[in-house]
């Protein structure tokens, strides 16, 4: 376990807290990804750029987290470029790259101890889910997690039309919070999506694992 991260920014002076879905409040991610090429018979060297250009911020993945592609299109064109490279998927598999057809809507990946941390942290600031997520993915996702118990605020990409790390959607959170950049705490578990953040003058964090995690959420829910 790795020893607690020394907070970099005095916590009283956050008026808002923002949290990434996938990957720190649910358990899954980009490891998923990783491995799907082994799953269809594509070594790495093959599987690693052809993973940079379907999920890159270019990418058809960026298009589908936007909204401006639908799930079934995205999955036809993941299997179509493997099929390409030389490896083997069926419809059905290409639609679980991610493990499963709706990798978000698994309850027993909540991780609970974060989903109370963000509780506790509402009680003193505004708190917002910030998601790069799949429209087809949304009934799934919110019936297990209730944003609304959590949440003032729900910022989806495929909803809004723009993603991390696009200046445009840290914009629009930090509008729809009405606070400053300065003001606001962000935890993700991708750096890309956290350098972006840090541009603009939020006080951001890694999520690694939760035992990191969870003193620097106490802080923000109890500072001195």
């Amino acid at each position: 376990m790795s020893a607690p991260s020394p907070l970099d920014f005095d916590p009283n002076r956050i008026r808002a807290a923002v949290f990434d879905y996938g990957g720190v409040l649910i358990e899954g991610g980009p490891r998923e990804v990783e491995a799907f090429g082994a799953r269809v018979g594509l070594p790495e060297e093959v599987w690693r750029p052809l993973r940079r250009e379907l999920f890159g911020n270019d990418g058809r993945w960026a298009q589908l987290e936007r909204g401006e592609l639908s799930f079934a299109e995205f999955t036809e064109n993941l299997r179509a470029a493997i099929v390409a490279a030389g490896g083997s998927v069926a419809e059905g598999q290409a639609a679980a790259f991610m493990g499963d057809v709706d990798p978000m809507a698994h309850k027993a990946r909540l991780r609970l101890s974060m989903l109370e941390a963000v509780r506790r942290i509402r009680r003193r600031v505004p708190t917002a889910l910030l998601t790069n997520n799949v429209r087809e993915w949304r009934e799934g996702w919110e019936s297990v997690l209730d944003p609304a118990s959590l949440f003032d605020l729900v910022i989806d990409s495929s909803e809004v039309g723009a993603r991390k790390p696009e200046p445009r959607v840290y914009e629009l959170t930090r509008e729809r919070l009405g606070v400053a950049h300065e003001e606001i705490f962000f935890l993700d578990d991708i750096g890309q999506n956290l350098k972006a953040a840090r541009a603009l003058g939020w006080k951001t964090m890694l999520f690694t694992e939760t035992e990191e995690v969870l003193p620097v959420l106490h802080a923000l829910a109890s500072p001195a």
